[in-house]
């Protein structure tokens, strides 16, 4: 019997992490999934984790220390998914951010280039697809629109990263290819962060909404079209996986039609809301609080919109998205059996 294929996963216990080893082990039986994973405590802690099968944990990190990519078991390693990242905003938090989203990937760059593989790499739809115009989306071809993301410091990093691994993937030989998704949502957020602004919508947290756009895919959709991406004999160096682009204003909308909780009444000019949130967020930090309001750079991100299109993954990627309404339908009825203090309908 031939030797399973070998594949690393950085980002394993997250969202996106688990969506992408529940993909291999339903469709790709014979893939043994290498997970990096700071802990093996972390991996173990997890509930979703115990009926994965083929899943090897390597204690390491993107970040610290380098030993763990000496280890034997990487020998043969087919292939890198690179989902790792930190997801904050504030730019309070911008040296974590950076450290993790572009030292990491640069890191996992030099080590595809040590193993001979390929390496997917995830980054994200902001990077390019953020405008003043709802018309407007992006493809695999638009410019990086860092005059509007630049000092927003998670978006500023995944331009950075997306540069320099290239830069470096082309040096070294290695074959990088990078997946943009929007805003992942679905069931199974464990963390409750990539679906956050639902779960508040559910416990009624949300005080306003600013006029604004934001774009989302089904996260089962993209976990599948990222292994496809991997497995791809002559795969793009960069796939959009496009989803529903909408305003602010008709998301919660389509929150409330599938979940039965009115949509927050107040929708307030992005000048009004911007200065709330800032004095909200003043008066939290003096006092060693957390805002009750969204950080400033989520209003000043809120009031872009986000539109998205893909020139090559539906045919070469067999991606095809689900319909919004049902991915909004499976993560209100994922949240509200598994996260604390929802109302159930």
């Amino acid at each position: 019997m031939p030797k399973p294929r070998k594949i690393l996963v950085t980002g394993a216990t997250g969202f996106l992490g688990r969506h992408v080893l529940d993909a291999l082990n339903s469709g790709q039986p014979h893939t043994q999934a290498l997970v990096l994973c700071r802990r093996r405590a972390d991996w173990n802690r997890q509930t979703w984790t115990a009926p994965l099968e083929n899943v090897d944990v390597i204690e390491g990190g993107v970040t610290g220390s380098e030993g763990w990519t000496g280890d034997r078991r990487l020998k043969g390693c087919a292939g890198i998914v690179h989902l790792a990242a930190v997801v904050k905003h504030s730019r309070r938090n911008t040296a974590e951010v950076y450290e993790t989203n572009i030292d990491g990937t640069l890191r996992m760059v030099r080590l595809a280039a040590q193993l001979n593989c390929r390496m997917v790499f995830v980054s994200t739809s902001g990077t390019v697809g953020c405008f003043d115009n709802p018309l407007e989306k992006a493809d695999e071809d638009a410019p990086y629109v860092e005059p509007t993301v630049g000092n927003w410091p998670y978006y500023d990093s995944k331009i950075k990263a997306e540069r320099q691994a290239r830069a470096m993937a082309a040096q070294l030989g290695v074959q990088l290819v990078i997946i943009r998704p929007p805003i992942l949502l679905g069931p199974g957020d464990h963390r409750f962060r990539s679906t956050g602004h639902v779960l508040k919508f559910l416990r009624l947290g949300f005080p306003f909404l600013v006029e604004g756009g934001m774009s989302f895919v089904d996260i089962r959709d993209a976990a599948l079209a990222i292994l496809r991406a991997l497995d791809h004999p002559a795969a793009r160096p960069v796939y959009h996986l496009h989803g529903t682009d909408c305003s602010v204003v008709d998301f919660f909308e389509l929150c409330h039609q599938v979940s039965g909780v009115m949509p927050p009444a107040n929708v307030l000019p992005f000048a009004v809301a911007h200065r709330l949130a800032s004095s909200a967020e003043w008066v939290a930090h003096a006092a060693h609080k957390k805002s009750p309001l969204p950080d400033p750079v989520v209003i000043e991100m809120a009031r872009h919109y986000w539109g998205l299109t893909s020139l090559h993954a539906e045919r070469e990627l067999d991606y095809h998205p689900r319909p919004a309404r049902q991915t909004l339908a499976d993560t209100v009825s994922w949240l509200r059996a598994n996260a604390p203090a929802v109302r159930p309908h």
